[in-house]
């Protein structure tokens, strides 16, 4: 990765609070999360995922649960994905996160909505209709071609078309200010603190601290 795209990738709030926007699935996500861990030497680790996710990532890693099953609209992504690197289940960056957090002895936090809170927002904000057109969206997705010749283009692409509708960029938009809410609480509990975000959702959540 090249040095401007990587700077464009982390954000310094502070001396105390880093924020990291990184590419689900893709393997070569790993070094950045290193090379953060290595320059920041973070006291706590927050990652983009609920509680319940975390629960079910570090199942995974510690093998009680063998496969992490994929939605339709994740096995599309993988696929167009692919073409910038190797893809893996679960994602490298959350994998590398809680890797090097548990070498060091730190914390490791999660920043999203849990499921009950998440499934709340989402009967409230996504139609009927809205889910139905959303099936339709994934057929006219999986046969566009993507044309962006970076990660970090494709990325903002797929964001744009995924959740392009009303109720799932309200949705995104709330996620963002809760997660906002959680790293502002954790940032005070933790001296130095490590924000491992979804690219796409990076500027939004920076934009609410």
């Amino acid at each position: 990765m090249k040095e401007g795209e990587k700077t464009a990738r982390v954000l310094e709030v502070g001396p105390g609070l880093r924020l990291l926007g990184t590419i689900n699935g893709l393997l070569s996500e790993r070094e950045l999360v290193r090379i953060s861990f290595e320059e920041f030497s973070p006291t706590a680790v927050a990652l983009h995922i609920s509680p319940e996710e975390l629960e079910g990532l570090e199942a995974v890693m510690r093998k009680k649960v063998k496969k992490t099953p994929m939605s339709s609209y994740e096995m599309v992504y993988a696929r167009k994905l692919s073409r910038f690197g190797e893809v893996q289940v679960p994602s490298p960056a959350l994998v590398e996160a809680v890797e090097l957090a548990s070498d060091r002895g730190i914390p490791v936090e999660a920043l999203d909505m849990d499921d009950e809170r998440f499934s709340s927002q989402y009967t409230e904000l996504i139609s009927g209709l809205t889910m139905i057109r959303s099936s339709l969206r994934l057929k006219s997705i999986n046969r566009r071609k993507f044309h962006q010749d970076t990660p970090e283009k494709f990325i903002m692409e797929w964001d744009r078309m995924v959740n392009g509708s009303r109720g799932f960029r309200a949705l995104e938009r709330m996620r963002e200010e809760y997660m906002a809410g959680i790293i502002e609480k954790l940032s005070r509990e933790h001296e130095r603190l490590l924000c491992i975000l979804q690219l796409e959702r990076m500027k939004g959540i920076a934009g609410r601290l």
